[in-house]
């Protein structure tokens, strides 16, 4: 709400809290690795780096809204969430290697801090536009709010957020689940959220690619249904197999790439004008939501009843053919919203000539 509407001096609205994120990053970071034991300082120090992550990831999103053109959303959904992907791979590894020596755990505190510091300084580079950047705004328009509340596709794509999340739910419980079910051990799981990683990528990045180039619905539904697919093919697995369990996690992760490419970019189309940011974390705030909690309490509520977390996760593809119902309404008005634009840009277009 505050990159949306208090820019900070002739630096822009999103570029400062970008920058105070880092350097909140460089004491949460920086300074956890070295106290012992916890205490009040160690939750400070906590809340301090949760703050940074919390930070850099609103406004870069909410810069992200901004400046990206109408005809690459899906591009920039796509390769945003692969590069989420492939990072999450690299530093699953990394991190897999530098705890085989206990001694070494500061040196991941280090890495991930000196990383999102340069992130922040990457997204600098990027240019804000005049029209933002140099509005005076000095306090919350509430208007603006309260415009966006009363449209129904505000709280049409807040229940798809909320119901789609829930049907990713399963990388949340995808731990416990290789754990629990695959009886693999701590660096066997490592090693399989990497590879979950390396498939997200793959998905994010060609869906999210094709995302531009083919109708929104039918990649929408062509992604459900494979998802739905890849999560009942978890009664049928052989978890003695390592190398089965593997090569099933890598094609989830690359389904569950290609599906919040898709799912990301219905949030972007719906977040625009002047309070995009608010309106885009919103979106992306509701989807955690269904996915830590209404999708991961259902899932785990279900493992005793149905006699294991492969029944249970079925309700996640519950969650994922509901989420259809609100997609087709929204997709359907932008749609319509597209071809209404194309009418008054020609019409204007007639008249200028």
């Amino acid at each position: 709400m505050l990159s949306d509407n208090v820019p900070i001096g002739k630096f822009g609205r999103r570029k400062p809290y970008i920058v105070i994120a880092g350097g909140l990053g460089v004491i949460g970071w920086f300074v956890l690795p070295s106290l012992k034991t916890f205490n009040a300082g160690f939750i400070v120090v906590g809340m301090l780096l949760s703050l940074s992550i919390a930070l850099s990831d609103a406004v870069i999103d909410s810069l992200a809204v901004d400046i990206t053109p109408k005809k690459r959303r899906g591009w920039m959904q796509g390769v945003g969430w692969g590069g989420r992907g492939a990072g999450t791979a690299l530093a699953g590894l990394t991190f897999y290697l530098i705890g085989l020596n206990e001694n070494n755990w500061g040196l991941a505190f280090y890495l991930s801090g000196g990383l999102i510091i340069v992130g922040c300084l990457i997204a600098l580079l990027f240019k804000e536009l005049d029209i933002l950047s140099t509005e005076e705004k000095t306090r919350i328009n509430w208007n603006d709010y309260k415009f966006e509340l009363k449209k129904k596709e505000t709280w049409i794509v807040t229940l798809f957020m909320l119901i789609s999340g829930a049907g990713i739910a399963i990388i949340s419980t995808f731990t416990t689940f290789l754990s629990e079910v695959a009886s693999i051990n701590l660096e066997e799981i490592g090693l399989g959220i990497t590879y979950f990683a390396l498939g997200q990528f793959v998905g994010a990045s060609l869906l999210g690619i094709l995302g531009n180039l083919l109708p929104l619905l039918p990649v929408m539904i062509f992604s459900t249904t494979i998802y739905i697919g890849g999560i009942i093919s978890f009664i049928f697995i052989p978890y003695s197999n390592l190398t089965i369990v593997y090569l099933m996690v890598g094609l989830i992760g690359a389904i569950n790439g290609g599906y919040e490419a898709t799912q990301m970019r219905i949030g972007m189309e719906y977040s625009q004008g002047p309070i995009a940011g608010s309106l885009y974390n919103w979106y992306m705030s509701i989807s955690n939501i269904g996915q830590i909690t209404l999708g991961s309490i259902v899932i785990s509520q279900l493992v005793a009843p149905l006699g294991g977390y492969p029944y249970a996760m079925q309700a996640a593809g519950i969650f994922l053919l509901l989420a259809i119902i609100p997609a087709i309404f929204l997709i359907r008005w932008l749609n319509l919203r597209n071809v209404e634009l194309k009418t008054e840009l020609s019409e204007e277009n007639a008249s200028e000539g």
